[in-house]
């Protein structure tokens, strides 16, 4: 059913009078912290008077990843998501933007307005010329009354704005700005998506050639608008020195009463207040902030793979330790904030910092073919040790032995949702797990089940079997899963049947030990231990081998890939590491230093590409990410 609504009003991208918005509750403050507000029950999305209120540009994008929506490089179709297609619910139904989220997610060109706050430093600088009793008051008892200024003549523009939720310096002596604190959260989203999905009142819903249909898997898109009441609160406070000869000669409180009504009111959503004595003049001003959810973004993606620091915070037993260790494999989360690493001794080190601390939570025992593997919100991982598997459904702080009858090299693979799980057991055979790794069902040519499998399937249970060296990926699903070993197989059927592909695009026995593929199983990259690099597009259907003299003979050991297989990371044993943008069609070799001739083992990328890690045999763990800096967020959950 579509509702007939008005439409929202827009003058040179500035929001005017009544506009339907989201809405959200908290907000972000200047020298005052505050506590979280969860937003109350709503029926429906409202209008809302938008004016006057900070307007700013924000990425969609940073919301759905909350609601662990990963899309594709347009940011239009969807190729993961926690989402329960029966009832037809995102299964996050809250999200907060903490001050970390805003202060990343800004720049400059994000504000589209200001609003009120254009009047913040010329209204504090008329109240502190009428608490002086401008132009012929008591201002000439105290120094630098008549050179106060803030920012040249009390401009508060955009760069203002972005210096101010940065804590940056003014230009009045001894100033300073506090850190931003306070959080935003945005509820029932699912209720509210359905609505704007039904009245499209955002006007961006339209069925298109890019786009047929829309639902509330799409989570929030370029053009929605969130709407935060109390969105922003600064504080701007001026001490003045205290007179020590009676009678006091100060009688700016008494100045400012007579204008109360000036400085102090409420229009709408806004809200001014200025409290004063003989000692101090403080006005703080609340007022509203509009989002408008925007496909740009502020990561540049050109630097993908260019630049990589070690991580050197490694804790054992709460000792600070030698970040020297033989890692053998790593995995991290889509957003890369949840990171977990392995050693060949067996122990499990994880990261909930992105990386920027990691600490041993289990021990495994110690195997050269440790390796481990996570699902995209990081809370199940799985790790064997080439006999046993172990699970944790807590973010890697407890694990469970759930099966124990391997006998020799296994290689794991975990779907993004962490749901079906598969793992090859080199020597031996392939098992899967429909339940998050609590029970494993292994692949078996003797048991009824596989009495009548076709001969691909025969010949990949003999070739796991037999092989020494094995990799294997799964969509965000685990519809689509490929195991390479001495040969090429496929399933589309969450692992119940496999096909052998390498026969149909002459590929004859190779010696693949690694594949990766995007998070809805169309790019896949598998590599040939001693050998070449070949891609699909098509699902794994058919593979092209890369005809680059660089990427030919080479000691390949683990490939990684973004959520839309437009970035994929490769990397050498005791080697180099080559980066593409585009699918897989072209490489690069990293330059970084850092990078060079290491024994590399493993390699991770997040979901969204930002982040990614490579492990070092008997070294240390690399990181690369596109932000300006590591995240150093410490605001609560």
């Amino acid at each position: 059913m579509a509702y007939a609504l008005p439409v929202n009003i827009v003058s040179n991208g500035v929001h005017f009078n009544r506009s339907y918005a989201f809405n959200a509750e908290g907000g972000f403050k200047v020298n005052q912290t505050i506590n979280q507000i969860n937003l109350a029950s709503a029926d429906a999305l409202v209008q809302y008077d938008v004016s006057g209120c900070i307007q700013v540009k924000f990425s969609a994008r940073t919301l759905n990843t909350k609601l662990s929506i990963m899309k594709d490089s347009s940011n239009i179709d969807v190729v993961e998501a926690l989402y329960d297609p029966q009832t037809d619910l995102l299964l996050t139904d809250s999200i907060n933007v903490c001050t970390c989220d805003f202060i990343d997610g800004i720049n400059t060109q994000s504000v589209i307005s200001v609003g009120q706050l254009k009047y913040l430093y010329s209204d504090f600088m008329y109240t502190v010329g009428a608490y002086f009793g401008d132009p012929n008051g008591f201002a000439s008892l105290f120094s630098q009354v008549n050179d106060f200024d803030i920012n040249n003549g009390g401009i508060f523009d955009a760069s203002a704005f972005i210096q101010v939720v940065n804590s940056s310096q003014f230009n009045i002596q001894g100033s300073f700005i506090s850190d931003l604190s306070g959080q935003v959260t945005i509820s029932n989203i699912n209720k509210t998506l359905r609505y704007a999905l039904d009245g499209n009142v955002f006007e961006n819903r339209f069925p298109s050639d890019n786009k047929l249909n829309y639902g509330v898997v799409d989570g929030f898109i370029a053009g929605d608008l969130i709407f935060i009441p109390e969105g922003f609160t600064i504080t701007l406070s001026l001490d003045i020195q205290q007179e020590n000869i009676l009678p006091i000669n100060n009688i700016g409180p008494t100045n400012l009463d007579a204008i109360s009504p000036v400085i102090n009111w409420t229009r709408g959503y806004i809200k001014r207040s200025t409290t004063y004595s003989t000692t101090n003049i403080t006005q703080v001003i609340t007022l509203p902030i509009l989002l408008e959810l925007t496909d740009d973004e502020l990561q540049n993606y050109t630097n993908f793979g260019i630049t990589w620091a070690n991580s050197t915070n490694v804790v054992y037993n709460g000792i600070l330790s030698n970040p020297n260790k033989n890692w053998v494999a790593i995995s991290i989360s889509t957003t890369g904030k949840f990171q977990t690493a392995i050693t060949d001794t067996g122990d499990i080190y994880i990261s909930d910092d992105y990386g920027s601390t990691r600490t041993v939570s289990f021990n495994i025992g110690v195997s050269s073919s440790n390796s481990i593997s996570i699902s995209f919100t990081g809370q199940y991982q799985t790790a064997s040790n080439g006999t046993q598997i172990y699970v944790s459904s807590d973010y890697g702080s407890t694990w469970t032995n759930t099966f124990s009858s391997g006998t020799s090299n296994i290689f794991v693979s975990i779907c993004l949702t962490g749901k079906y799980q598969t793992i090859v057991s080199s020597g031996d055979t392939v098992y899967t797990s429909n339940n998050y790794g609590i029970t494993w069902r292994p692949l078996d040519i003797n048991s009824e089940l596989y009495a009548t499998i076709p001969d691909s399937q025969n010949n990949m249970y003999q070739s796991v079997e037999t092989f020494p060296s094995a990799g294997v990926a799964l969509s965000y699903n685990g519809l689509y899963q490929t195991v390479v070993a001495e040969y090429i197989y496929r399933s589309q059927d969450f692992g119940q049947t496999w096909t052998n592909v390498s026969n149909t695009n002459d590929l004859t026995e190779n010696n693949w030990i690694s594949v990766a593929m995007s998070s809805d199983g169309k790019y896949q990259t598998a590599l040939e231990s001693g050998g070449d690099v070949f891609t699909s597009t098509d699902f794994g259907v058919t593979w092209t081998l890369l005809n680059d003299d660089r990427l030919l003979d080479k000691e390949w050991i683990s490939a990684s890939s973004s959520a839309t297989g437009q970035y994929q990371t490769i990397v050498q044993q005791g080697g180099l590491v080559y980066c593409t943008f585009d699918y897989g069609n072209t490489w690069a070799q990293v330059d970084d230093t850092n990078l060079q001739n290491k024994d590399f083992r493993d390699v991770s990328i997040s979901s969204d590409g930002i982040y990614q890690c490579v492990c070092e045999y008997a070294g240390k763990i690399y990181m690369s990410n596109l932000m300006i800096a590591p995240p150093t967020c410490v605001c609560p959950n």
